[in-house]
C-alpha cells in the first residue's frame, strides 16, 4: 500500500473543517467572490488533481493530463527531466515514450488557462507558479511560518499556521492519479512533512494548554502508525497534562509491546526518560526531548558595591506575575565608559536572578573592544553558544543560516538568560538574541547601540561612574573600615583621583593589600599626576586612559612579575593558558603559575577558567605598552617564536594522536630554545585541547605572518587541518589555508607551495567553492610536475579526480585515477597505489561495472592488510560489500560490512561508521533480517543527527519507513 493512511487524512481534513472555512471551494466559491477581484488560476495537487480558473470554473482533464500535471505541480517551480516524467506516467514505457510526453504536454498547455507558465527547458518541464496559485506551496509556506512562529516562542501563532497548512488538504495526495518511479519518492517526501506538520500542531497544541484535543487527534494517528514513537511520547504527554496518569502509563506499555513484538527493540531513550518522568509527576511541559541547562556565567563579583538604583532597574525588567507576557523576549543595553563596572553589574545581578531563568544562563565575550583582538563576528559566537546547548560530539552545522535556526530551535520555549558582553556594534548582538518571550538578554557596550533600541526595543541603562559615597564603600569592603578611618584625608583623594571607576578602584584596593605597610597617602600622592589622571577623568571614551594607574600598579610587583605582564602583552588570543604563558615568558609552568598569581592579586589579570587567564581590554592595551617599551626587540622576537613554535609543536602532536595514519606528513623543525610543548596523552586529550586553544591557534597563524615566520605559518594550517575537517569547521579551514599561501609565496620551496595548494584545494571543494578548488588542485598538479616531484603529482591526480567525481565529470576523473595509480606505482608506495586502486573500484561500481571493480578493490585490499593500513582497509571493505551487495552476494556483503565496522568503530571515526552501517542495514534489508535492518539503520540514523547532516538522516529514515511499511502490508496479508 502506497501513500499516507486513508483514515489519518480524513481526521486531518474533519478536524480542520471543524475549525477553518475551507479555502479550496473552486466548483461553489469562485476567487472573485472570496476577493472581489479577478484572481489567477488555482492548482491544486493536495487532494483531486485540479486547475480552477480565475472565473472559478472548474477545467476539465483527461487521466494522462491529470497524471501529467500532478507529477510537474509535485515539483512546482523545479525542472523536471523528460526521463523521470516518462517513469512516472508509464510502469511500461513504449517506445515513443518521449514523443508521447511531447504530445501530451502540448495538449496539457491547451487545456490549461492562458498565463499558465508550462516552460520547456533543455531537459525537461518546469511548472513555474506563485505560492498562491499552488496549494502545494501554500502548505509549505504556511508550515515554514509556523516554524519561524516557534522559533520565536509564539506558540499561538505556530498552532495558527500549522492549522492553516493542514486546511490545504482536501484527500489523498494527487488522487485520482497512478504515478510511478520516482515520483512515488517526491510523493513519500511530502507525505511525511503532513505528518511532521499534524505531529507539530499537535506539539504546538500541548503547550497552549489543550491536551483533550492532542489526545483526539492521536488516536487515529497511533492507531495507523503504530511504529511512530514521537507521536506515541505526545499521546503519553497529552494524558499526562490531562491529568490522566493511568491513561498515558497505558500508552507507554502499549507501545513497549507493540514495539517489542513488531521490532524487537525497547523503545528509545526519549520514550523511556517520558515514561519516568510521568511516574515520577516531573512530565515535561514541551514534548519529551531532555534539556540539559547550562550555566556558564563567570564568577561573580566578590566585593561588589553600590549600584542600587540600577540594580532595582533591572529587576524591573523581570515580568511581574499575572500581568500580559511580553510578545518578545527582553533585550537591555548596559552602556557605559570603559571601567565603569559593566560587566560587573551584568554579572552580580544575572547571578541573583538566576532561579528566575531555570532553563540556563549562557555568556559570552564578544571582543568589541579588545584592544589587541578583533571583535568576534556573531559567526564565532553562535557556535560558542551551540557549544554550550548541545554534546561536545555533536556536529556542527556548516552555514550559519543553520547555525542560527539550530540555536533558535534550541532555545525556543524556552526561559534563558543571556548575557553578551562587551558588543560593539548591534550585528554582533542581534542575531543572539533568544526568540523565547521568557527570556532575556543583558548586553553590555561602551556604544549605545542605537540599532537595538530602534529596532529591537531594547531597553537602554547608562552606567555612570560611581558617587563618592559608593566609592567609599567598595574601598571599605576591601581594606576595611579601620585602614580607611585612619587616614580619611587620602581616602578622599584617592576616591576623587578615581573618579568613581571600579576597576580604577579596583587597582588601587589592590595595590593596597599587596603593600599592607604603604600608607595610603603614598597611594593618593602616586595619583596626582595630573598629566595622565585628567586624561582618565576628563575623557568620555577610555583609551590609554588609565595608564598612570596601570603603571603604579605594575610598579609594585616584583621583577619577574612585571616582565611576565609585559611578556603577556604579547600574546595574540582571547585568552591564554597556563602552559602556553610558560612559553611566551620563558620560565617553567610552576614558575609562571606563581607570577600569574601575583598578577590576578593585583587585579591585572584574571583566571577566568581553570588553567586559562585574560586581561580587561584596557589593562591588555597597557601590557601591550608595556611590551614595548619594557623588552627588546630579541626578547620580543624570541617570545613569539617560542609562543608560535609551542601552537605548532604542540598542535602537531595532537594531529597524530587523531590521524595517525594520515598522508603527506610534514617535517617540522625543532622548537625554539625555551619552548616546551604540552604533551597530550592520547587521542582524545589533543581532541580537548584543540577545543580549547582553536582561537588561539587561529591568531597564532596571523601572528606568525606578522613576525615573518612564514613556515611556522602554513605548518600551523597543516596541523589544524584533521581538527577542522572532523568538527565541519569549513570556513576556518579555508580561511587558514588562504593564509598558508600567502605565508608559503615567500619561501623558496616548491613542495611546499604544491601541498598548500593541495590542502586548499580539498578544503574549497569541501566548503562548496568548486571552481576555486580546481585551480589549486590544477597548479597544486603544475608544481608537482615542475619540481619533479611524482609522488606530489600522485596525490594531486588523485585528490583532482574526487573533486571531479563530485562534478560527475567521469571521463576526467577516469584519466587522473589511472594516472594517479601509475605514478605511485612508480615512486614504490603501496598505500597510496592502495587508495587509488579502491578509488578506481568505487568509482566503476557507481558505473556498475562490478567485475571491473571487484578486481581493483581486491587488488587494494591485499595491499593494505600486507601494510597493516587499517582505515585503508576499512573502507576498501565498505567497497566490496558494495559491489556484493550490488551482484546479489548479499551474505558476503554481511561479513565485508561487518569486518570494515569493526575497523571503524576501533578508530573512532564516527562518520565513516554511518556510512558503513546504512549500508549494512541495505544487505540485512534483503536478506529478510528485518529486525537486524532496522537496529543498524537506527545506530546510522543516530550518528547523523549528532552531526547535523540532514541529507543523510532523510536517506536512512527513508530506508527505516519502507521497512516499517512491508512489516504493515506483511501484517495485514496475514
Amino acid at each position: 500500500m502506497f501513500g499516507l493512511p486513508v483514515l489519518l487524512l480524513s481526521t486531518v481534513i474533519r478536524l480542520v473543517g471543524n475549525n477553518r472555512r475551507r479555502r479550496h471551494k473552486c466548483a461553489t466559491e469562485s476567487p472573485q467572490a472570496r476577493s472581489g477581484a479577478l484572481a489567477d488560476a488555482t492548482y491544486n495537487v493536495l487532494g483531486p488533481v485540479r486547475v480552477c480558473r480565475p472565473d472559478g470554473r472548474q477545467v476539465h482533464l483527461t487521466g494522462m493530463q491529470r497524471a501529467l500535471l500532478a507529477s510537474l505541480l509535485l515539483n512546482v517551480n523545479t525542472p523536471v527531466s523528460r526521463e523521470r516524467l516518462v517513469e512516472a506516467l508509464w510502469e511500461d514505457p513504449p517506445a515513443s515514450a518521449i514523443a508521447n510526453l511531447q504530445t501530451y504536454v502540448a495538449q496539457l498547455r491547451k487545456a490549461l488557462p492562458p498565463g499558465t507558465r508550462l516552460l520547456t527547458k533543455e531537459t525537461g518541464y518546469l511548472f513555474e507558479a506563485r505560492v498562491e496559485e499552488v496549494d502545494l506551496l501554500e502548505f509549505e509556506e504556511a508550515i515554514r511560518l509556523a516554524r519561524d512562529r516557534a522559533e520565536q516562542g509564539d506558540v499561538d501563532a505556530a498552532a495558527c499556521q500549522f492549522e492553516k497548512a493542514l486546511s490545504m488538504w482536501r484527500g489523498k495526495l494527487a488522487e485520482g492519479t497512478k504515478l510511478a518511479g520516482s515520483m512515488l519518492a517526491r510523493m513519500t517526501e511530502v507525505e511525511e512533512r503532513l505528518t511532521a506538520a499534524r505531529l507539530d500542531w499537535a506539539e504546538a497544541k500541548l503547550a497552549l494548554g489543550r491536551p483533550t484535543e492532542v489526545i483526539e487527534d492521536l488516536r487515529p494517528f497511533v492507531t495507523e502508525q503504530p511504529l511512530h514513537e514521537r507521536a506515541w511520547g505526545l499521546l503519553m504527554l497529552a494524558h499526562s497534562r490531562a491529568g490522566q496518569r493511568d491513561k498515558a502509563l497505558e500508552v507507554f506499555r502499549h507501545v513497549r509491546s507493540v514495539l517489542i513484538d513488531e521490532l524487537g527493540i525497547e523503545p528509545s531513550e526519549e520514550l523511556q526518560q517520558l515514561h519516568a518522568a510521568v511516574l515520577a509527576g516531573t512530565a515535561p511541559v514541551r514534548g519529551p526531548a531532555p534539556w540539559t541547562s547550562p550555566s556558564q556565567l563567570p564568577s561573580d563579583v566578590k566585593h561588589f558595591s553600590g549600584r542600587e538604583t540600577e540594580l532595582a532597574t533591572l529587576d524591573g525588567l523581570l515580568p511581574i506575575p499575572g500581568d500580559e507576557p511580553s510578545p518578545t523576549a527582553m533585550t537591555c543595553v548596559i552602556s557605559g565608559t570603559g571601567g565603569v563596572g559593566k560587566t560587573s553589574l551584568a554579572v552580580h545581578w544575572a547571578h541573583g536572578v538566576r532561579d528566575r531563568f531555570p532553563d540556563g544562563q549562557l555568556y559570552v565575550d564578544l571582543r568589541g573592544f579588545s584592544p589587541a583582538a578583533t571583535p568576534m563576528p556573531a559567526t564565532d559566537a553562535v557556535r560558542i553558544l551551540l557549544g554550550f546547548l548541545q554534546p561536545l560530539h555533536h556536529r556542527m552545522p556548516a552555514t550559519f543560516d543553520e547555525q542560527i535556526g539550530l540555536y533558535r530551535s534550541l532555545l525556543a520555549g524556552r526561559r534563558v538568560l543571556i548575557l553578551l558582553d562587551n558588543a560593539r556594534e548591534p550585528d554582533q548582538v542581534r542575531p543572539l538574541l533568544p526568540p523565547s518571550p521568557a527570556s532575556l538578554a543583558l548586553v553590555t557596550s561602551r556604544n549605545v547601540l542605537t540599532g537595538l533600541i530602534a529596532a529591537e526595543g531594547a531597553h537602554l541603562l547608562r552606567l555612570a561612574p560611581l558617587s563618592n559615597a559608593q566609592a567609599g564603600r567598595l574601598l571599605k569592603r576591601r581594606l576595611g573600615q579601620d585602614r580607611l578611618a585612619a587616614e580619611r584625608e587620602a581616602v578622599d583623594d584617592i576616591i576623587k583621583a578615581c573618579a568613581g571607576l571600579p576597576l580604577a578602584l579596583g587597582i588601587v584596593a589592590a595595590r593596597a593589600t599587596i603593600s599592607a605597610d604603604l600608607p595610603l597617602t603614598a597611594l593618593a600622592e602616586e595619583l596626582q599626576a595630573e598629566n595622565t589622571r585628567l586624561d582618565a577623568l576628563q575623557t568620555g571614551e577610555l583609551d590609554t586612559d588609565l595608564r598612570e594607574i596601570f603603571g603604579s600598579s605594575c610598579h609594585v610587583l616584583s621583577p619577574g612579575a612585571a616582565e611576565a605582564f609585559a611578556y603577556l602583552g604579547l600574546a595574540p588570543g582571547p585568552d591564554i593558558s597556563l602552559q602556553a604563558a610558560a612559553n611566551l615568558i620563558g620560565h617553567p609552568v610552576a614558575h609562571t603559575r606563581t607570577l600569574l598569581r601575583a598578577l590576578e592579586t593585583a587585579h591585572l589579570l584574571h583566571q577566568h577558567v581553570q588553567g586559562r587567564y585574560r586581561m580587561h581590554d584596557l589593562v591588555r592595551l597597557y601590557a601591550i605598552e608595556r611590551a614595548s617599551v619594557d623588552l627588546s626587540v630579541d626578547e620580543r622576537a624570541a617570545a613569539v617564536r617560542r609562543l608560535v613554535d609551542f601552537f605548532l609543536h604542540t598542535s602537531y602532536a595532537a594531529d597524530r594522536l587523531l590521524s595517525p595514519q594520515r598522508r603527506n606528513v610534514i617535517e617540522v623543525d625543532m622548537p625554539a630554545p625555551g619552548c616546551l610543548p604540552h604533551a597530550l596523552a592520547d587521542a582524545a586529550a589533543a581532541q580537548a585541547w584543540f577545543r580549547a586553544e582553536h582561537p588561539c591557534l587561529l591568531a597564532a597563524q596571523r601572528l606568525a605572518v606578522e613576525h615573518g615566520l612564514h613556515v611556522a605559518a602554513w605548518q600551523l594550517a597543516w596541523t589544524l587541518d584533521t581538527f577542522h575537517l572532523a568538527h565541519n569547521l569549513l570556513p576556518n579551514c579555508v580561511s587558514v589555508w588562504r593564509t598558508a599561501l600567502s605565508a608559503v609565496e615567500h619561501l623558496d620551496d616548491p613542495d611546499a607551495h604544491a601541498l598548500v595548494h593541495l590542502l586548499l584545494g580539498r578544503a574549497c571543494g569541501r566548503a562548496g567553492h568548486h571552481a576555486e578548488s580546481l585551480t589549486h588542485l590544477g597548479e597544486a598538479l603544475a608544481l608537482s610536475e615542475r619540481s619533479g616531484n611524482i609522488a606530489g603529482q600522485a596525490t594531486a591526480r588523485h585528490t583532482l579526480a574526487l573533486a571531479l567525481a563530485g562534478r560527475k565529470e567521469y571521463e576526467p576523473t577516469l584519466f587522473h585515477l589511472e594516472h594517479a595509480l601509475r605514478l605511485y606505482k612508480d615512486v614504490g608506495d603501496a598505500l597510496g597505489e592502495a587508495n587509488v586502486l579502491n578509488s578506481l573500484g568505487w568509482f566503476h561500481a557507481m558505473r556498475a561495472d562490478f567485475a571491473q571493480a571487484q578486481m581493483h578493490c581486491e587488488e587494494a585490499l591485499a595491499l593494505l592488510r600486507r601494510h597493516d593500513d587499517r582505515l585503508g582497509e576499512a573502507a576498501t571493505l565498505d567497497s566490496l560489500g558494495y559491489i556484493a551487495h550490488n551482484t546479489g552476494h548479499h551474505a558476503q556483503a554481511l561479513g565485508y560490512y561487518q569486518r570494515a565496522l569493526t575497523l571503524r568503530r576501533e578508530s573512532g571515526n564516527a562518520s565513516t561508521e554511518a556510512g558503513t552501517l546504512s549500508r549494512l542495514g541495505d544487505a540485512y534489508r534483503v536478506l529478510g533480517c528485518r529486525a537486524e535492518a532496522v537496529r543498524v539503520w537506527s545506530e546510522a540514523l543516530a550518528i547523523y543527527r549528532d552531526q547535523h547532516d540532514t541529507a543523510q538522516m532523510k536517506q536512512v529514515q527513508d530506508r527505516l519507513d519502507a521497512l516499517r511499511e512491508e512489516s504493515f502490508q506483511t501484517a495485514d496479508r496475514a
